[in-house]
């Protein structure tokens, strides 16, 4: 009597199938949270960006010959075809003659964030040594 025995070669079409649903279910999920990373890239881009327009109005105010008015002004700022809101406040700073300036720079559509900072104005005296 002869006996054979059958050894399994391969895989079954069933379990490739199986491994390539696993597989694209995977790759779906990679390809999401790349996309976001990419999403999450350009708004703290635009954040970053809002922060250093706000420094560079700071530094443009110390350079100032003109005292800056007490209130609130909003203007809007172009820079590379996008519109940046910006809010200067100057207030009346806790000592005699020194200003508080704040300015918030909003980011462009559609980031919906914004930078902040806050700075203190000396003004300069014309004539004095």
């Amino acid at each position: 009597m002869i006996v054979t025995t059958r050894t399994q070669r391969g895989f079954t079409l069933l379990e490739v199938l199986v491994a390539l649903v696993i597989l694209a279910i995977a790759l779906a999920a990679v390809i999401k949270v790349s996309g976001q990373s990419a999403q999450l890239l350009t708004r703290l881009r635009a954040d970053t960006a809002a922060i250093i327009i706000a420094q560079d109005l700071c530094a443009r105010l110390q350079l100032a010959e003109q005292t800056p008015t007490l209130g609130t002004t909003t203007s809007d700022v172009l820079i590379d075809g996008q519109h940046w809101r910006v809010t200067q406040t100057v207030s009346a700073g806790q000592l005699p003659g020194v200003l508080e300036v704040a300015y918030t720079v909003r980011t462009p559509e559609p980031f919906e964030g914004q930078a902040s900072i806050a700075t203190y104005y000396y003004p300069r005296t014309v004539g004095k040594s």
